[in-house]
């Protein structure tokens, strides 16, 4: 969908520990939040963190990515890890098709809302120059923590949209606490006039068979069931992301197409 479906109010705090200095701010009732991280002066550093967070609909959901460079030579820097996390109903975050270990959840737990987990922001000790955005829909008690010197934290609201399990026109699934099950046929979203980025997890991480194809990026990204299920790609004008092809499955999250903004 290009907006979300329903207003969730946010409550949200920014933590930054770097150099000795503790800033904090807090959120406006946004169904979107974010941060954008620069780096002090000019000498590319690691980066080390982690964003805490709660869910508070079967949608919540982070997406993390760097770029270099400006206007249309923005490009997304893959040094950093690229993060897109999504509370399951299985009660884990998946975090680039790796589950991170959560919090206990009581045998009748089966919805993620309120459940709070904490997902890292790191580029695994590789130096970067390049600019971070956070962006995080439907969560509230945030707290993002710098703990690298040498960084800046930004508010930021970033424009969010997304394709989600239900909301795909022609597809058949069923959607409930954060999983899905039955057929996906994908669908398109426009992203911004300064460029946007997209992320794609196909909702058969669980089981399933068939493929699907991203594009209006750099170039068309292949994904299948039994491979190769999710993918980041960015384009530093306006386009058109389309996901085209069919899956029949069953996945731990909902959220299919994500595409955030670049600020101007």
């Amino acid at each position: 969908m290009t907006t979300p479906r329903r207003f969730v109010p946010i409550a949200a705090a920014v933590l930054l520990v770097a150099a000795g200095l503790v800033p904090m701010a807090h959120a406006a009732e946004e169904q979107a939040i974010g941060w954008i991280l620069t780096r002090v002066g000019s000498a590319a550093e690691p980066i080390e963190g982690n964003l805490a967070a709660s869910a508070v609909s079967d949608e919540s959901s982070v997406f993390m990515f760097a770029a270099s460079g400006r206007g249309a030579s923005r490009r997304v820097d893959y040094r950093f890890t690229t993060t897109t996390a999504s509370w399951g109903g299985d009660q884990w975050v998946r975090v680039n098709q790796d589950p991170v270990p959560s919090v206990p959840c009581p045998a009748a737990c089966d919805s993620p809302v309120g459940w709070q987990w904490t997902i890292p922001v790191t580029s695994n000790n590789r130096a970067l120059s390049s600019t971070v955005y956070v962006a995080a829909f439907h969560v509230r008690f945030t707290t993002l923590t710098i703990t690298s010197p040498g960084w800046k934290v930004h508010r930021w609201t970033p424009t969010w949209q997304q394709l989600t399990t239900s909301n795909s026109r022609g597809s058949t699934m069923v959607t409930a606490e954060h999983e899905a099950v039955g057929t996906y046929r994908g669908g398109e979203i426009t992203g911004g006039r300064y460029g946007s980025v997209a992320s794609v997890g196909l909702p058969c991480d669980m089981y399933g068979l068939g493929d699907m194809t991203l594009t209006g990026g750099t170039r068309a990204r292949h994904m299948t069931c039994t491979g190769a299920s999710g993918t980041v790609d960015g384009w530093p004008k306006r386009t058109t992301w389309r996901l085209t092809g069919a899956i029949t499955g069953a996945g731990a999250g909902t959220d299919v197409l994500i595409v955030v903004d670049y600020p101007r």
